[in-house]
């Protein structure tokens, strides 16, 4: 058989992969756009939803109330890891890409059009409960599928370089929220903002996903998982979850504890502290939006530093980098906020998002793909992510009211965030290191 009637052989049993750089684009569109709503619903729970579907509560309470319904996608987020994690391990990465990227979407751009307490009553909380579920699954499919497309189509030696592109989704979405609330309110009036204004950006979402349903099916699966699919066993391709419980717990419990640190600075330090300037300093809610969107933008640099860095010295040398950066920037950060000056507030944000969030988030994609073989790989990464929002990110908001009431000092506060990083610190003693294995082995 000549060369020429061997590479068409084998072209028509397995597709020609797209290229790493159009897989990765492709995973930096989406993420950006699911966390885009997901984090959109986040700020409006500390700006928007205590006055506009819990006005009859005591200010405290109205934030809490908000913010359980910011923590119920938390509670919906395994099962969204469950369901797409066996759905992209059994049947492909793309299509659960597709239908997570519309479930999301569909679910912000309805939050849009839900009526505040004053014309609905009840009805209007209900339903933003329910539209939040229905974002918890689809972001709990989401991270995982993503990070995997990107990381199963990288050349040997970069998967940390192209599995940082999911996770600079993150910030992009997060900056993207913060921008299109600080322009409503730049063009109309912080009443007009909470009135009718927030409504903007929720149905905004229906043209972004639009364009990343274009871009995410225009990718082709990974040879990886195109061999491991159809050399993977009856059992294998049955039940993912029964072998990620069975045969790989301890890996799954180890990282599920490595990201309590992330969880608990991403939520306690860069989300609560909205809600804590807003009700205790009363600053201006556009001074959260611009120091929001400085720290999200500063921080991809240190993204893409960081990542190529776990290339060339290991995942576990860069992850101890990101969770002393947490540790050390706990108390600093609530001292540079209680400044109650723009520049303060700003350089919290930048220090928290570049070195703590940056340091771990950004070698979380890779580092966790490698820890899952690839047969049930979509279901370890998304389970064990997933798990760790609901044990870490889900209570942290909850918790740092609780604390900055109890103790009334928000530095109680940073010293959850830095006893988080402890945890994680002891969790990554216990993990081998992963950045020179075979992807498929």
């Amino acid at each position: 058989m000549s060369a020429s009637t061997a590479d068409s052989a084998v072209a028509g049993a397995v597709p020609q992969k797209s290229s790493p750089v159009r897989v990765a684009s492709a995973s930096l569109i989406g993420t950006a756009i699911e966390w885009y709503d997901f984090f959109l619903f986040g700020i409006c729970a500390a700006l928007v939803f205590p006055r506009v579907f819990f006005p009859t509560s005591e200010p405290t309470t109205a934030l809490l109330v908000s913010f359980a319904t910011f923590g119920v996608a938390f509670l919906a987020r395994p099962l969204g890891a469950v369901f797409f994690g066996h759905f992209g391990d059994t049947v492909g990465r793309k299509a659960a890409l597709v239908t997570t990227l519309l479930l999301m979407g569909i679910a912000t751009f309805l939050i849009g059009l839900v009526p505040g307490y004053a014309t609905a009553g009840v009805w209007g909380p209900l339903m933003l409960v329910v539209l939040r579920l229905c974002q918890g699954v689809a972001i709990g499919g989401e991270w995982g599928g993503a990070a995997l497309m990107a990381i199963e189509h990288s050349p040997e030696g970069k998967r940390g370089f192209y599995g940082v592109f999911s996770q600079i989704g993150n910030p992009i979405g997060f900056f993207l929220c913060n921008a299109v609330l600080q322009v409503v309110i730049f063009l109309t009036s912080e009443q007009a903002f909470l009135d009718w204004g927030w409504r903007i950006g929720f149905l905004m979402s229906g043209v972004l996903v639009a364009f990343g349903l274009y871009v995410r099916l225009s990718v082709t699966e990974s040879k990886i998982f195109l061999e491991a699919q159809k050399a993977g066993t009856k059992k294998e391709k049955s039940v993912p979850l029964a072998t990620l419980f069975r045969e790989h717990w301890r890996v799954l419990a180890l990282t599920v504890l490595l990201q309590a640190a992330f969880s608990f600075g991403a939520y306690a330090l860069i989300s609560f502290y909205g809600a804590y300037t807003q009700g205790t300093l009363r600053l201006p809610a556009s001074w959260v939006l611009i120091s929001g969107m400085c720290g999200a933008v500063a921080c991809i640099p240190a993204y893409f530093f960081f990542a190529r860095l776990s290339d060339r010295v290991g995942r576990k040398a860069v992850y101890v980098i990101g969770l002393l950066g947490w540790l050390i920037i706990a108390f600093p950060f609530y001292w540079l906020i209680n400044t109650q000056t723009l520049t303060g507030m700003i350089l919290a944000s930048v220090l928290a998002w570049s070195i703590g969030h940056a340091g771990t988030y950004a070698v979380q994609s890779s580092y966790l793909a490698e820890a899952f073989p690839t047969s049930i790989r979509y279901t370890g990464v998304s389970v064990s992510y997933q798990l760790a929002s609901v044990i870490f990110s889900a209570p942290s908001s909850f918790i740092a009211v609780w604390l900055l009431s109890s103790f009334g000092t928000v530095y109680a506060v940073s010293a959850f965030v830095a006893v988080g990083a402890l945890l994680s610190l002891l969790s990554l003693l216990s993990l081998r290191e992963t950045y020179q294995s075979e992807l498929n082995a």
